[in-house]
């Protein structure tokens, strides 16, 4: 039944929608993509960006994994597979995307796992575990600084420092650092909370991530921006309710 509803779906879409916008992918088709915007989101199916967003067909390249992540650039260059680096190099050299957006969220599952490490129901998973590692150190300080509260509270601190990292690990790609330093590119954190339906952007002079209201955010990284400013550590201060120490 489920495959048979994506079919029906696929016929719906070919009769109604790619007619509709038969132009648009003639042209897509022709003269190829040139997406302004990059989203790194979760494979969470329940938080699509092409819908959040409510884009077109070739406004957003998209990357999609577990818990939205950035791995560091792996310096120099290796022969293992870097599927996430890859698809996030091929937007920023090869299509000259202007922003990259990350897009964390509620209820994520990948930072449940991280949350709850060897308690968690996933731990004996071939990839998860090493995947998440990513932000290994950042649940640490989470789970540290924030001992004692809810675990509600400690994982939904977890999702939105990993976007911060993940944001922070964007910089340490040499074609990515340039680019924002030449006022090209801007990076942008993000957390969207499906339960009530609110996007938040993390704001780098509260340290907070703070609801979107309007049709504007703050960056998070743009030309002289701190990489200070950036730091989860910041971020995990200010929810703990301590003065940041820089």
């Amino acid at each position: 039944m489920a495959l048979e509803r994506l079919l029906r779906g696929f016929a719906d879409f070919r009769l109604g929608y790619y007619r509709e916008h038969l132009d648009l992918f003639e042209k897509l088709a022709t003269k190829g993509q040139s997406p302004k915007i990059l989203i790194i989101a979760c494979a969470d199916a329940r938080v699509d960006p092409g819908i959040l967003t409510q884009t077109l067909p070739g406004e957003l390249f998209t990357v999609r994994n577990v818990a939205a992540m950035v791995p560091p650039a792996q310096i120099p260059p290796d022969a293992r597979h870097h599927g996430t680096s890859a698809a996030i190099e091929f937007a920023v050299r090869g299509l000259g995307v202007e922003h990259i957006v990350v897009l964390g969220h509620a209820l994520c599952g990948g930072i449940g796992a991280l949350v709850d490490g060897r308690e968690s129901a996933f731990a004996d998973y071939d990839y998860l575990s090493t995947w998440t590692s990513i932000a290994q150190d950042t649940r640490d300080l989470v789970v540290r600084e924030l001992e004692g509260r809810p675990r509600e509270e400690v994982a939904r601190a977890v999702e939105q420092a990993s976007v911060i990292n993940s944001v922070r690990n964007l910089m340490t790609f040499r074609w990515i650092a340039d680019r924002v330093e030449a006022g090209t590119l801007v990076l942008h954190a993000w957390w969207f909370n499906l339960t009530e339906g609110q996007l938040h952007a993390f704001d780098p002079a509260s340290a907070r991530f703070e609801p979107v209201l309007g049709v504007e955010s703050e960056a998070t990284v743009r030309r002289g921006t701190a990489l200070s400013s950036i730091m989860p550590d910041r971020f995990v201060a200010a929810v703990a309710g301590k003065a940041p120490e820089f």
